[in-house]
């Protein structure tokens, strides 16, 4: 995934030093800042502004140590509540475990610790769904294809929860077609690496009609490909390779809309941000609420994107 820099990112981040005096304070640690992210993180703290209640953010910038002596501070400071996005559940379930001691309670987000004896809840998108969704259209776009389909399998980090569900889920969606062959393409989100690989399965394998990518802003990746082959071709067309991928970003959008690729499937980043708050607030008050907790995207396609472009996070507003 892009990091988002800059500016943009400097926006997303509410400066706090000390814990307010009266009210809720939520502790948010952040894995690192991109784009979706940035997005979930924004509903996060519109949430929190609704209700009345102060964040103060730290950001690890993927690094695992500084985030679990990020989670350190925030408990020393006395927050009432810790929003997580963990860059790895091992090094941060320490951290994690003082705050259980501290009587803080952790609400997972985005990235799901199911391994973790502290997280209290979570909530993120339900990747399975998301990219079973973007199979099926795979499936049906494919369904009078002759011989064997060659799919290209842009997969994302397999340490991370999402990537593997969404793997799993667009091998489910297109489990109705036969003679399947999958050339899988490991990215760990990495722009650089889907591109070397996409090259490198176009070159192996020539005859490819789909691809899937696990992360629609690795979609101009493949178009760099295929327009260096001679083969990006529009949507609807003879030789057009079927593009799909889960995200929701300006890349997807801009993607579909110009008739590379077929449709992209859409997280729900506000209303994770704003469930995140909501299940801080009910178990503050000593609510029981559900261990997992999902909010299932949406797939588009040129037919729709632009109609609900203020549905698409990524889309120009």
């Amino acid at each position: 995934m892009k990091k988002l820099l800059g500016a943009v990112a400097s926006v997303a981040i509410v400066a706090a030093t000390q814990v307010a005096a009266d009210g809720i304070t939520i502790g948010l640690s952040v894995d690192q800042l991109f784009e979706s992210r940035v997005a979930v993180n924004n509903g996060i703290h519109a949430e929190a502004q609704d209700r009345g209640y102060d964040v103060i953010e730290v950001v690890a910038d993927g690094d695992a140590q500084q985030q679990n002596a990020q989670i350190q501070s925030l408990i020393a400071q006395g927050v009432d509540a810790i929003l997580v996005c963990a860059v790895d559940q091992n090094t941060i379930e320490r951290a994690l475990i003082a705050a259980k001691r501290a009587g803080i309670p952790v609400v997972a987000y985005d990235r799901d610790l199911p391994d973790s004896t502290v997280v209290q809840s979570f909530v993120g998108p339900d990747s399975l769904v998301d990219g079973r969704l973007a199979g099926e259209y795979t499936a049906a776009a494919l369904a009078a294809y002759e011989g064997q389909i060659n799919i290209v399998e842009l997969i994302g980090a397999l340490n991370d929860q999402n990537g593997i569900d969404r793997s799993l889920g667009f091998r489910e969606g297109i489990a109705s077609l036969e003679n399947v062959n999958i050339i899988e393409v490991p990215t760990d989100w990495a722009s650089d690496r889907a591109l070397s690989g996409t090259q490198n399965a176009f070159q192996a394998t020539p005859d490819i009609a789909a691809v899937f990518a696990a992360t629609d802003t690795h979609i101009p990746a493949v178009e760099t490909v295929l327009t260096d082959l001679g083969r990006l071709v529009p949507v609807g067309e003879e030789g057009h390779v079927v593009i799909t991928g889960v995200n929701g970003s300006r890349d997807g959008y801009d993607a579909v809309m110009s008739g590379t690729a077929d449709a992209f499937v859409v997280m729900g980043t506000e209303a994770t941000g704003r469930t995140g708050v909501d299940l801080v607030a009910r178990i503050l008050a000593g609510e029981t609420v559900e261990r997992t907790n999902y909010v299932g995207g949406h797939l588009y396609t040129a037919a729709d994107a632009e109609a609900n472009a203020a549905k698409i996070w990524g889309a120009p507003k």
